[in-house]
């Protein structure tokens, strides 16, 4: 005997949407050594949002989210072994969810958001057995349509204005390297009404590399080194993280 039970008691729930989601980009390499290049993208965030979320009854009836993005930028390989990079971006996000005041379980969408900014990076081998990775980037995010959540100019939460990284290898020994990196990030708000603020912090973080043989080596990486007492991110005002405190790991890496 074959038995088939659907025992489903669910909504059924279905959300259609059709949409172009153009992208276009131009090198130029006005030298050998220098490119610039300028690109345009627009992409959708679905009704169901992001991170796998499911669809229910009330985000079926949203439109997905826009984001268009413009950047233009350059990059300058000063020899083989060493870059630095610049680009200077506006990203606009439409219909963005709010919940609605009169009903906190109805979303609505009225707002938009505009984050634009530049950064500077640097990559490569500035002297033989010293290798360096970092940038500088400087940002703003502000409300550029008033929500039910917030107003026209206020600043989107957990964007710092500023954030700086810095890590440097350098090779001690034919099998022994050490690393020593370091990340400053400026101040934000936890929340959209701008009401906390998150202090500004500067980490360090190192590493020591020992070769074992060709292709494998071990490696000890320190996160916050001075066990420095920081907020990474929040979840609203009454709900703020704390970074990791200091951690250490060892591990055996090796190539095929």
């Amino acid at each position: 005997a074959l038995a088939y039970d659907n025992n489903r008691d669910g909504e059924s729930l279905s959300r259609t949407d059709a949409m172009v989601s153009p992208r276009a980009g131009l090198v130029i390499k006005p030298v050998e050594p220098v490119s610039v290049y300028a690109s345009y993208s627009m992409s959708y965030l679905p009704s169901a949002g992001d991170q796998f979320a499911s669809l229910n009854a009330t985000t079926q009836g949203l439109e997905p989210e826009q984001f268009s993005n413009v950047e233009l930028g350059t990059k300058w390989d000063v020899r083989p072994e060493l870059s630095l990079a610049a680009a200077a971006y506006r990203l606009d996000r439409t219909n963005t969810r709010a919940i609605d005041p009169a009903d906190p379980a109805r979303s609505l969408q009225t707002g938009a958001q505009r984050t634009s900014g530049y950064e500077v990076t640097v990559t490569g081998r500035p002297l033989r057995g010293w290798e360096v990775a970092g940038g500088f980037a400087a940002q703003r995010a502000t409300i550029t349509r008033t929500t039910a959540a917030a107003p026209q100019g206020r600043t989107v939460p957990l964007v710092p204005a500023t954030t700086f990284s810095l890590w440097n290898k350098v090779d001690l020994t034919g099998r022994l390297a050490a690393g020593v990196g370091f990340l400053h990030q400026g101040r934000s708000y936890a929340a959209i009404d701008n009401a906390v603020q998150l202090p500004a912090f500067t980490r360090t973080d190192a590493a020591l590399y020992v070769t074992l043989f060709e292709g494998t080596r071990l490696q000890l990486n320190v996160e916050n080194l001075f066990d420095t007492l920081y907020y990474a991110t929040s979840h609203g005002n009454n709900n703020i993280m704390p970074g990791a405190p200091q951690s250490v790991r060892v591990s055996l890496v090796a190539g095929f």
